[in-house]
């Protein structure tokens, strides 16, 4: 039966419906993406995303629980990502290659089209001279699609390191990316994935070496329900060297 009840999550537990999936991240203190604040990379490990198509007698996987541990002091925001679009930024201006649109979810019974801050992670390694990067997309509001004023890229950024696109004032974050472009720089060779996130918790980590953990059982027992490939990783708010290690659970409801 569908998990309603303390009882039924226990019962679901005990016949087998869950998985814990690990949670990892590791990045060195290098050049970054520049646009926005500072951001180092998290991810589940290896699968990096929940099991897909849906095992059998599952309709959904709620997330009832997320640990970790962390070398260096910062926060760490976890939630459910949407892969924007991306950019290989060599060329003349870059190609770019759409993603998703941010999803429509029921919130007090009724539907409504999300929006987000725009995360960017260097999924190819930048080139020395990389130049800057634009975003063309559609604000919270839904307004026709707007471009944002040039940010400049890191040098020799790293696989992994990231940042957050600034968006043009007031936007405060976008539905969706429909054009991104790279300028300047000299031979820029490199690719940035643009992400957008549903948030599920952040982990106030303020000192290094503690395990940080989050019971999403408790409070008002509103669990986040996911579906089939859908992948969990968040953002440390530092630019320390970081190494980080947890896990998520998750009961999968029928």
């Amino acid at each position: 039966m569908p998990i309603r009840a303390y009882n039924v999550l226990i019962s679901q537990i005990g016949a087998g419906y869950w998985l814990q999936q690990p949670l990892w991240g590791e990045v060195a203190n290098t050049p970054i993406i520049m646009g926005g604040n500072n951001l180092q990379i998290v991810r589940l490990g290896e699968t990096k995303a929940l099991p897909n198509p849906l095992p059998t007698d599952v309709t959904a996987y709620l997330v009832t629980r997320i640990s970790a541990a962390q070398s260096s002091a910062g926060s760490l925001l976890l939630g459910k990502l949407i892969n924007l679009g991306s950019l290989d930024i060599s060329g003349a201006s870059g190609t770019f290659t759409d993603g998703s649109a941010m999803p429509t979810i029921t919130e007090l019974g009724t539907s409504n089209i999300t929006a987000s801050a725009v995360f960017v992670e260097v999924t190819t390694a930048l080139s020395g001279a990389p130049g800057s990067f634009t975003i063309t997309y559609v604000d919270q509001d839904g307004n026709a699609a707007e471009t944002t004023t040039a940010q400049a890229l890191g040098a020799s950024a790293p696989v992994r390191s990231g940042g957050w696109v600034v968006l043009n004032s007031p936007d405060w974050g976008a539905r969706d990316i429909t054009a991104a472009a790279r300028s300047g720089g000299t031979t820029p060779t490199g690719t940035i994935k643009f992400w957008g996130m549903i948030p599920l918790t952040i982990l106030p980590g303020t000192t290094s070496n503690v395990v940080w953990s989050e019971n999403l059982l408790t409070g008002t027992f509103s669990l986040p329900r996911l579906g089939a490939g859908d992948m969990i990783g968040g953002f440390v708010f530092n630019n320390n060297t970081q190494a980080i290690v947890g896990d998520v659970f998750v009961v999968g409801d029928n």
